[in-house]
């Protein structure tokens, strides 16, 4: 067994940070068939917000604990000198083992992004990418597949929900708790900053937020200045051209080479490995968990190289076992479990009380004389907030496309409230799920959405535009899936699993459907508070 050391992993400057001692990364090698099986205290399946979190307190506390990512780790560059694509061109580093990048955004006035990525010169095949999408029913799901998970593609807005939006997800957790201990904690791990007010009044690389705020204005919205995992810094740097540009470079949704301080590889993960108790296997995906007697879990195992050649296979024994796979990962691990005998005992609310968390995209015109620049940031990004309407709440975060050319357009990634809940289901044959999403639910997001930005048109003498989603005004894409173990039902009020003593889940599963606002920090904040409690036997 070979490692890796954290400067090999996170970079000159992040192993300066965190000292030359801990532990490396573990590169897995099959063991050969004699071999006892590995045990550990711990196992975290995943390494995004949850399990990274998971993986860091676990390691504080001194407990031996390996990290199973599916994704592969981005620490090293390619010969191109970069670690990540740029969003356009986009090049097979996007996908998850997908040829077409997996877009948001995938038009714009009559050239789709699939064309130009078929006519894009590309030396690499597909292979494991930082981005994943799949479609269910009647949405499309997005997420980030990586050491470091969604941090690496999302859009890093650090939103803070409003105290009524935690009492309504989390009636049990006092505000003063959740607002006054985790949030901060997650805050200050994540690094998260915030922009300086008089600058962004005068860059042009905000010019587009400006006008975003001008418009929501009109329509009687005021506007969140969100934090962000990007620092700002950084992009002080970006502008002055005294460092290289990333934001300001079409980086974003494939992930950033700079500036994304606030990434959980960066974070939560390097702190984890240098208390020299957490080790991360990546490429290594979980076939199968079952229980052997009272004490012990047994992870299956597949291991591929980037290029998706398999590696080897290994069972590996665990005492506590943390799911922090994502919403995906997670419930198809317990659903496979409890549909094929191997977790018989699974409560029937697994794979229950699934939500998209009202999400929805839309872009209108601009006026001629309110031109969205011909630069813009894709980080540090400003928000729409109805959050205070009762009747039909909103929070949705702008966006412009960063073209040299003035593009007259502004795009939301839109946050309504439904109650429309779904379930997802394990499918034995093809080993995959399947999220029953009928398009009634993803009307009456259309519904709720057309209520709020008819005003926003209206206000402003605008149009929608149907050349930015390939002929949708409204593109059902989800990038925040939420629930399926819901907390309370699936788990009591910690994550621990009912019905198996040692089995947690620590991820955006347990959060019931809906929040209201990009929920990184309330993911964030929960797990927190979750792992806590778990190491202290609180209950």
């Amino acid at each position: 067994m070979s490692t890796l050391s954290r400067r090999q992993l996170f970079g000159v400057g992040a192993a300066a940070a965190l000292g030359a001692g801990g532990a490396g990364w573990l590169v897995h090698r099959h063991p050969e068939p004699s071999a006892p099986r590995a045990h550990y205290p711990a196992i975290v399946v995943g390494s995004g917000y949850g399990g990274g979190v998971s993986a860091l307190r676990l390691g504080q506390a001194g407990i031996e604990t390996l990290v199973i990512e599916k994704g592969r780790s981005w620490d090293t560059p390619d010969e191109d000198g970069r670690r990540f694509t740029k969003m356009l061109p986009a090049d097979t580093r996007a996908g998850w083992f997908q040829a077409v990048p997996p877009s948001l955004v995938t038009s714009f006035e009559g050239f789709s992004i699939e064309s130009v990525a078929q006519h894009a010169p590309s030396a690499q095949p597909v292979q494991a990418g930082v981005c994943d999408k799949s479609t269910h029913g009647a949405h499309r799901v997005f997420h980030g597949v990586g050491v470091g998970g969604g941090s690496l593609v999302n859009a890093a807005v650090a939103a803070i929900p409003t105290p009524g939006q935690v009492a309504e997800c989390f009636p049990d957790i006092g505000a003063d708790e959740f607002f006054g201990t985790y949030l901060p904690r997650a805050e200050q791990t994540l690094r998260i900053s915030y922009r300086d007010m008089d600058w962004f009044e005068r860059t042009p690389w905000f010019q587009f937020a400006r006008v975003g705020r001008q418009y929501a204005a009109a329509a009687g919205y005021p506007v969140d200045y969100s934090g962000s995992a990007y620092s700002f810094d950084y992009m002080l740097g970006e502008e002055a051209g005294t460092v290289e540009r990333s934001a300001f470079a079409f980086e974003q949704q494939f992930g950033n080479n700079h500036g994304r301080v606030g990434s959980v590889d960066q974070t939560y993960l390097a702190s984890a490995v240098a208390t020299g108790n957490v080790t991360v296997r990546p490429l290594t995906e979980v076939t199968a968990i079952r229980r052997e007697g009272r004490d012990e879990y047994v992870v299956s195992t597949r291991s591929i190289d980037r290029w998706g050649t398999e590696t080897g296979r290994q069972e590996i024994g665990c005492t506590q076992l943390f799911l922090s796979a994502g919403v995906l990962g997670t419930n198809q691990i317990l659903l496979r479990a409890r549909e094929t005998g191997a977790l018989p005992d699974l409560h029937d609310a697994v794979g229950r009380g699934y939500g998209n968390n009202g999400d929805m995209m839309v872009a209108h015109w601009l006026n001629d004389s309110d031109p969205a620049g011909t630069q813009q940031s894709l980080l540090g990004l400003i928000n729409l907030d109805g959050r205070a309407d009762p009747e039909n709440p909103v929070y949705a975060t702008m966006f412009s496309i960063p073209l040299p050319v003035e593009t007259y357009m502004l795009g939301y990634y839109v946050m309504v409230k439904t109650g429309d809940r779904a379930e997802i289901s394990y499918d034995r044959g093809s080993d995959s799920i399947t999220i029953d999403w009928p398009t009634a639910h993803t009307d009456h997001l259309v519904e709720r959405t057309r209520a709020v930005f008819d005003k926003l048109t209206g206000a402003n003498g605008v149009e929608y535009r149907d050349d930015i989603f390939s002929g949708e005004v409204f593109a059902p894409n989800t990038v925040h899936p939420l629930g399926g173990c819901v907390r309370g039902a699936a788990t009591d009020a910690f994550g621990r699993v009912h019905g198996y003593q040692n089995l947690y889940v620590n991820d955006a599963s347990l959060i019931p459907g809906y929040l209201g606002c990009n929920p990184f920090m309330t993911i964030t904040a929960l797990a927190e508070r979750n792992i806590e409690a778990v190491l202290a036997g609180r209950r």
